[in-house]
């Protein structure tokens, strides 16, 4: 599962359950490996979130450029 928001990791932490040992509480190993998983989560997270920021980025520039072309050329934007 890649987690596209916070809500997906907040999803995985309430379901986050790790091995028990005899005694002692955990398995160290298992919580290692629940807390690789986690990051993995995080990091799908903030990479989705950093390429709708990028588009939207693109997207503003876009506009600004076409705004500008139309301010060089009113006469040709109130033809069409």
């Amino acid at each position: 599962m890649e987690a596209e928001n916070m809500e997906n990791i907040a999803q995985l932490f309430r379901n986050l359950r790790f091995k028990k040992k005899l005694f002692g509480g955990v398995d160290e190993k298992d919580v290692w490996k629940k807390l690789d998983t986690v990051q993995k989560e995080y990091r799908a997270a903030y990479e989705m979130q950093r390429e709708r920021y990028e588009a939207r980025l693109q997207e503003r520039d876009e506009i600004i450029a076409l705004f500008k072309e139309m301010q060089k050329h009113p006469q040709e934007s109130a033809d069409e």
